[in-house]
């Protein structure tokens, strides 16, 4: 990858950036390659970003393989306005969130597969405020291509990436000072972490009126393979595929993104634990064709 990802501070000034950026609505704010003066530093810093994508010095603009997606930079501003809706117990705005869900998956779905990428890249680095759009898009992203490599037909990749866009719903039913935190978390706020699952699964269902195809992942993507996740304890193939599948995707992304309470992994230190935690923490079925997206 000639695209380095350094962590936010004042050294970044006079290098050049290795993505396009978009406002959330679509509009470019900043061409790839443009030079990173002190003003577009602060820019960073009040946007929230704690890591920046930069060109590596031998590269050009032209070169470089990534440059942000227009549709996926904004898909998390359409789902935060989705989330929203589905938030409400109004039974109309569920349904109108249902269908704008829908409509969603279906546009990010068309655009992976019309991709003329072979492998996911890096989507978006995340900023704080709005970190969960941007990682249920990716999960997204990642899930669509194991589906495909799966051999999953149009329908069953629809269907996972609904589930995907979905799966962390649960928190926004958590405590803003709870999910950023900077300090470690104690087991009162890690239990109540855990109730995520439970409460996306429950609201989806009870006042959205999702089936169980595309809300199951809400509610096991941390389940583990050997059947030591939560919130049921599920083991193997009682997890159902996709959560499985979102299982690792989320985790994945999670990883390989700040959080207020650590800086992100490298992509090769996430995969190696993933490899490790095969038929542990995640199915070997899955991990298979995961892996194979970076090797190239």
């Amino acid at each position: 990858m000639t695209i380095e990802i350094q962590q936010l501070d004042r050294d970044v000034i006079g290098r050049r950036l290795g993505q396009n950026l978009y406002n959330p609505v679509g509009n470019l704010l900043l061409r790839k390659g443009v030079e990173i003066t002190s003003r577009y530093y602060d820019f960073f810093e009040e946007s929230g970003y704690k890591s920046i994508f930069l060109l590596n010095p031998s590269e050009t603009a032209e070169k470089g393989p990534f440059g942000s997606d227009r549709l996926l930079a904004t898909a998390p501003h359409v789902l935060k306005k989705i989330f929203r809706k589905l938030c409400h117990e109004d039974r109309d705005l569920a349904a109108q969130a249902k269908q704008d869900i829908v409509s969603l998956a279906e546009s990010i779905l068309v655009h992976v597969t019309n991709s003329a990428m072979a492998s996911p890249q890096i989507w978006e680095l995340k900023r704080q405020n709005d970190y969960l759009y941007q990682h249920c898009v990716n999960v997204a992203v990642y899930s669509i291509h194991v589906g495909q490599k799966l051999g999953f037909d149009d329908k069953r990749l629809l269907n996972l990436v609904i589930a995907a866009l979905i799966h962390d719903l649960g928190m926004e039913f958590i405590d803003d000072n709870i999910l950023y935190k900077s300090e470690q978390l104690d087991d009162q706020e890690i239990a109540q972490i855990h109730e995520h699952t439970t409460k996306g699964f429950t609201h989806l269902v009870r006042h959205c009126a999702f089936d169980g195809i595309t809300t199951v992942a809400s509610v096991q993507h941390h389940e583990r393979f050997d059947g030591e996740g939560y919130p049921k304890g599920l083991q193997g193939n009682s997890i159902h595929e996709f959560s499985r599948i979102i299982a690792l995707t989320d985790f994945f992304d999670a990883w390989t993104s700040d959080r207020p309470h650590r800086r992100m992994h490298s992509f090769d230190y996430a995969l190696d634990f993933i490899r490790e935690n095969r038929e542990r923490m995640f199915d070997p079925v899955i991990v298979k064709p995961f892996i194979e997206l970076f090797e190239h």
